[in-house]
C-alpha cells in the first residue's frame, strides 16, 4: 500500500487544484458577462483576476508560514474553507468592489494555499529528484484539465441561468472536500519517504532546517526563479483573461470559442508533463527554451487570428499556447524543492511564489489597460512575447546550473 501513497498525495493535490484553482481560472468566460451587470470596462474586470494572481502571489510567504508552523492541515482546511466562502459570496455581489474582495483577494488567498507551495513541500516528501519534476506536473495539471470542465460548465451555466448561479454552483461543488482534509492522517503524511530528493518531512523533525530565508535571498538562484515566476506570468496573464473577448471580437461565436479554450485547457496538462518528462531526464535547460518558444509562436499565431474563418491560426494557438501555458510552474517549483529543501522551504518557496502573483497582477492588469488606451490587442501580444522572452533567459540560467550540479 505505501507504494502508492505517492500517487494518492498526487491525485490530492489535483483534485484540490481543480476545486479552487481551474474555478478561478475559469474567468475569462465570466468578462462579457461581468462587464455587461456592472457597466463596467475592461480594465475594470480584468482587474478581479489581477487580483486573484496579485494575493496568491504576496500571500505566499504566509501560506508558508502556515505550512512550516501549523502543518499540512491546517493550510489546506484554511485554504478550502476560503475558496468555499468566497464563491459563494461573488454570487451574492451587488457591487464591483465585493467582487474584488472575493473573487481577487479571497480566492486568490485560498487557492495559493492549496495549490503551489502546498503541491511542492508535500511531493517533495514523497518522490525521489528524478521523478519529482512529473509528479508536480500532474499536480500542477489539475488548472488545464478542470478548466476543461470549468470553462463550458461555467459558459453553459452564465447563458443558462447567469454569472451568479455559476459561482453558486461552484462554491457547493468545492465544499465536499473541507470535510476530507480535516480527517486526513497528516502528521503520517508530513513525514514523507525515507530516500527521496527531498525528506522535508524527516529532515525537519531531525532539526535539519536546511537553507535559512536569509541564505537563500542572498544568491542568484532565488532571484532567477523568482524572475522566472514573474516574467512568465506577465507573459501569460497579459493574454489570458482576454482571450475569450478577443475571439469573440474576431467574430468566434461563444461555444466554438469557448470550445477552443477548453481544449487549450486539455493540452496544458500534456504539456505540463511532457515538459516536466523531458526536464527530468536531463534536459532541463532544453525544456525551458522549448515551453518558452512554444507559447512565444502561440502569442503570434492569435495575432492572425483576423475572422471567424481562421480556424486555423485559432486552433495553432491552442496546440502552442494552451500545450506550453503552464509547463513553466512545475519546472520552477522542482528546482526550487531540489535546491531549498529543508525546515524553511515552505517560506522561501512562498518568497519565490511572490513572483508569480505580482507578475500575473501586473500582466493582467497592463494588458487590460493597454486594450483600453489602443482600442486593441496589438500592443497587448507585443508586451506579452517580450515577458517571455526575458523569461526564458531567467529560467534558462538556473535550469542550466542544475545540469551542471548534476553532471560534478
Amino acid at each position: 500500500m505505501t507504494r502508492f501513497v505517492p500517487w494518492l498525495l498526487v491525485a490530492l493535490c489535483f483534485v484540490l487544484g481543480v476545486a479552487s484553482r481551474s474555478i478561478a481560472d475559469s474567468f475569462p468566460v465570466f468578462v462579457p458577462a461581468l462587464e455587461r451587470a456592472f457597466a463596467a470596462n475592461r480594465g475594470d474586470i480584468t482587474i478581479i483576476y489581477s487580483f486573484t494572481l496579485l494575493v496568491g502571489g504576496i500571500s505566499g510567504p504566509l501560506n508558508g508560514w502556515i505550512l512550516d508552523r501549523l502543518g499540512l492541515r491546517a493550510l489546506t482546511v484554511f485554504g478550502m474553507g476560503l475558496v468555499v466562502l468566497a464563491l459563494f459570496a461573488a454570487s451574492h455581489a451587488t457591487a464591483l468592489w465585493q467582487l474584488y474582495a472575493t473573487l481577487g483577494v479571497m480566492l486568490g488567498f485560498g487557492g495559493a494555499s492549496v495549490s503551489g507551495v502546498l503541491s511542492a513541500s508535500l511531493l517533495g516528501r514523497w518522490f525521489p529528484a528524478r521523478r519529482l519534476g512529473v509528479a508536480l506536473a500532474v499536480a500542477w495539471s489539475a488548472t488545464g484539465v478542470g478548466t476543461m470542465l470549468t470553462i463550458p460548465l461555467a459558459q453553459y451555466m452564465i447563458v443558462g441561468s447567469g454569472w451568479r448561479h455559476a459561482y453558486l454552483v461552484f462554491s457547493i461543488a468545492s465544499v465536499v472536500f473541507v470535510p476530507l482534509l480535516l480527517v486526513l492522517p497528516w502528521r503520517r503524511i508530513a513525514l514523507g519517504a525515507t530516500g527521496t530528493a527531498s525528506g522535508q518531512g524527516r529532515q525537519h523533525a531531525a532539526g535539519d532546517a536546511g537553507p535559512t530565508v536569509g541564505q537563500a535571498v542572498r544568491e542568484w538562484p532565488f532571484w532567477a526563479l523568482t524572475f522566472s515566476f514573474a516574467l512568465t506570468s506577465i507573459g501569460i496573464f497579459s493574454i489570458l483573461p482576454q482571450a475569450m473577448s478577443y475571439l469573440l471580437e474576431r467574430g468566434m461565436a461563444g461555444g466554438h470559442a469557448a470550445s477552443a479554450l477548453a481544449v487549450a485547457g486539455f493540452l496544458t496538462p500534456l504539456g505540463m508533463v511532457g515538459f516536466s518528462w523531458l526536464a527530468d531526464r536531463g534536459g532541463r535547460r532544453l525544456a525551458a527554451i522549448l515551453a518558452y518558444g512554444c507559447s512565444i509562436a502561440g502569442v503570434g499565431a492569435l495575432a492572425l487570428v483576423r475572422g471567424p474563418g481562421d480556424d486555423l491560426f485559432l486552433w495553432l494557438y491552442v496546440l502552442l499556447f494552451g500545450g506550453s501555458q503552464g509547463s513553466r510552474g512545475p519546472m520552477i517549483s522542482t528546482l526550487a524543492t531540489l535546491r531549498y529543501r529543508g525546515a524553511n522551504f515552505g517560506r522561501i518557496y512562498g518568497m519565490i511564489g511572490i513572483g508569480m502573483g505580482l507578475g500575473g497582477f501586473f500582466g493582467a492588469w497592463v494588458g487590460g489597460l493597454l486594450h483600453d488606451l489602443t482600442g486593441g490587442y496589438a500592443a497587448v501580444m507585443i508586451f506579452s512575447a517580450c515577458a517571455l522572452l526575458l523569461a526564458a533567459a531567467s529560467l534558462g540560467s538556473e535550469a542550466g546550473a542544475r545540469e551542471r550540479l548534476t553532471t560534478r
